[in-house]
Formats: structure tokens, sequence, C-alpha cells
């Protein structure tokens, strides 16, 4: 047995346009490079857990409560809010006071808005009733921002009408409520009690003529719409982001004009001197972005979908589906429930002629005893094989071994 192919792991080498996957069998090490690609700037969490950019074409590692790190791959998504971090692209709201520049935001500079709200009994928001590109109804939408308590510890941020907000707690970084046309809603604690809140609703055109009217909301309770400032405490913000799509990415900094992060790729790493066609071992753990009910695969095949050794997020929810293809015909398709593919899962397919065996989590989940194996395979993929549907997700390890395992193997490699 030889795990002839390591990735990741906390072991990670990248640089413009490539990042490294390794065979150091015999104390030797040889490098097995990815071709990388995303023709854009992106974010990423570092390891002291700040907010950092990094250059078109570099692959992005992800420290967000990971001291190894994972790989992030994500779609392609644009802010429409022209101007993600200054009040000036606020225009639409009332009874709070906007400054720039006013706090250490999640990047660790001096440049996170204070919202303050005035001594006016009424509601105090803030937000856009234009974006740089109007949306049309029933668009699935998802505002976020990063928020931190300044004296006040509810905010309600989403669309301003057509019921597509949600109320959160930034003291204990909790969901308060939500209303109807919201389709989901997340809180994330970043540092120094900053707080990462989305809300993804249904566009509703009737009410806003296509802008976005949407925002945040200052709150001194839970159902505090309407109060009296002190003019003086508020709450701080950062980094406001609407795009379209069912859950909140990455965060896309803009300075005047909407700006779109075009999606990562990451193919072709190994060769036929560490993948065998006729048995071996396919390994990853991996997290999804989102249960959003489609395809994103990781595979070893022979540059195509033709002949593939794989597993993938299905277009069903929490599921996880496993395959073996050869000269075009699937011999293996079983497909398997999983409580939540946003978690880490370690994931595992041993294959060899008629001994096709599939373990998530330390579990034997599936066999496979008259699956015909491809051959030619010769390269390792984060998509089906070729270009298809590629993996969107956070990629911790992924392994491959020349031969197959035994179930204690698989069991041990698996174990959570």
């Amino acid at each position: 047995m030889a795990n002839t192919l390591k990735f990741g792991n906390g072991e990670w080498y990248g640089k413009k346009d490539t990042i490294l996957a390794y065979n150091d069998e015999n104390s030797n090490y040889k490098p097995l490079p990815f071709d990388f690609s995303r023709a854009s700037k992106a974010t990423v969490i570092n390891k002291d857990g700040l907010i950092e950019e990094v250059g078109s074409g570099q692959p992005r590692i992800d420290y967000k409560d990971n001291t190894k790190g994972a790989m992030l791959l994500e779609p392609s998504r644009t802010n429409t809010i022209i101007r993600s971090n200054s009040v000036t692209a606020f225009n639409y709201g009332g009874n709070i006071t906007n400054s720039d520049n006013t706090a250490i935001s999640p990047d660790g500079t001096f440049n996170a808005m204070s919202l303050i709200p005035t001594t006016t009994q009424n509601i105090h928001r803030t937000g856009y009733n234009t974006t740089a590109g109007t949306y049309t109804e029933n668009d699935i939408v998802t505002f976020s921002c990063f928020v931190k308590s300044n004296g006040y510890n509810f905010v309600s941020i989403g669309g301003f009408f057509g019921s597509e907000a949600a109320v959160f707690n930034i003291s204990n970084g909790t969901l308060v409520s939500q209303q109807t046309n919201v389709i989901n809603t997340k809180i994330v604690k970043f540092t120094n009690n900053w707080y990462r809140l989305s809300t993804t609703y249904t566009f509703q055109n009737g009410i806003g003529n296509g802008y976005l009217y949407a925002g945040i909301q200052v709150m001194d309770s839970e159902t505090g719409y309407a109060f009296t400032g002190d003019g003086v405490s508020g709450v701080y913000g950062y980094g406001f982001q609407a795009e379209q799509g069912s859950y909140a990415t990455s965060y896309i900094p803009t300075s005047g004009s909407a700006v779109t992060r075009l999606a990562d790729a990451c193919s072709n790493s190994g060769n036929d001197q560490v993948i065998n066609s006729t048995e071996g071992v396919l390994y990853a753990e991996i997290a999804a972005l989102a249960d959003d009910l489609t395809r994103r695969d990781i595979s070893i095949s022979d540059g195509t979908n033709n002949n593939t050794i794989r597993f993938h997020y299905h277009a069903v929810s929490n599921e996880i589906r496993f395959q073996v293809r050869a000269s075009g015909s699937a011999t293996v398709n079983q497909a398997f429930s999983i409580t939540d593919i946003k978690d880490f899962h370690k994931v595992a397919i041993s294959y060899k002629s008629n001994d096709v065996r599939m373990f998530i989590d330390g579990v034997k989940v599936g066999t496979d005893t008259s699956a015909t194996i491809p051959s030619g395979l010769d390269e390792i993929s984060f998509n089906q094989g070729g270009t298809g549907q590629p993996f969107y997700g956070n990629v911790k390890d992924v392994r491959v071994y020349n031969t197959a395992l035994t179930d204690a193997e698989l069991k041990s490699l698996t174990q959570v």
C-alpha cells in the first residue's frame, strides 16, 4: 500500500496559477502540481483570522476556525453594492448617523463604519435603494455584512420591503426571527466580536421596482424597531455585499462599481505513475459551501467523463454520491444521506475489479461486487473528469492510494 498523492492536511504549497500535491515515498519529495485558475482577485481568512485580499490566480487557503487551513473553491459572484465599505453608498433610510473609518474592521485596519441611531423616536435604518444593476422578481438574493455591537445588540438586515429581513442578536451570535420571504440566514463569529450576518430571500420586484432596497436596521431589543436613540451608541459595520445566489460567498470589496469575483478551478494533478488504473483509493476531507442541490465533483479520471472514479455532492439535499464510469457507462452509482454537507466529512472510495467499497466518516456505506474499473486513469481534478461539475467547497485533505485498502484501513482513514 502506498499513499502516492497527498494534498493539504496542513501542508500547502501554492503560487499564482498552481497549487502542489506531492508524493514523498522513500523520503523523496516529488511535486505533483494542480493547474489552478481564477481570473480575478478574491478574499480569504488568513492565519491571524483576518480578511486578506489575494491576487488573480492565487489559490486561497482559508483558516477560519481551522489552524491547518482548507483550500477554498467558490463559484463566480458579483457584489452589486458599488461601495461596499463606505457610507457614501448609503442612499436610503433615515434617523441614523453614518461615519467612515471609526473602528478596526475584520481586515485588521481602521476602516469600519459607525451607524448611530439619532435621538428621534422612530425606525433607525440605512442602506441602498440602487445598486450597480437591478434584480427581477423571484431572483434569489443574499445580502450580507459584518456587524459589531457599539452599545446596541440587535440588528435587522435584508430587504426593507416585501418581508425580506431577519433579526440577529450580535451579543450572543443568534438568529432572533425572520420574515416570510427569507429562505435562510447565517451568523458567523469573526475576530474581536465581529459577526458576519447574511439573509437570503426571494426578491419582490413589484415592491422595489427592480432596485435592491436593502440594508441594516439598528434595534434596541428583539422587537424594538422604533425607539429613541442616545445619539452616541450604535453598531459598527463593514463589508456590505449583495449577490444573486442562495448563500453568501467570501467578501468582494467594491469602491465605485460592481465587482465580480470569478470562479476558482483546480484540476489536472497526478500521472499514471501515482494513479493506478487497476486498483486504488480516492479519499478527501471536504465541506460544502451550501446545500444548494448542485453537482460538485472530485474525481480521478483519464481527463474525460468517460473513465472516472469519483464522489460528489448531488442534486438531492445532504447527499453524497459515488460513481465509477468505464468507457462511458456507469458501473457503480450509489448515493447516501449525511447529516449536513456543510460540515466536514471524510469520504473514501476503494476500487478494484468486482470490489468497490465506499466509506463516510468511518462507516462502510456501500459496496459493489460486479464493478468494471476504467482504464487510463492518470489525473485527479476538482470536477467530474474533464471540465464539468466543478467542485465548490472547502478541502482540508485529499489522498490517492495505488492499492485497494482493507475495510479496517478505510475505517481508520475516514474515522472522525
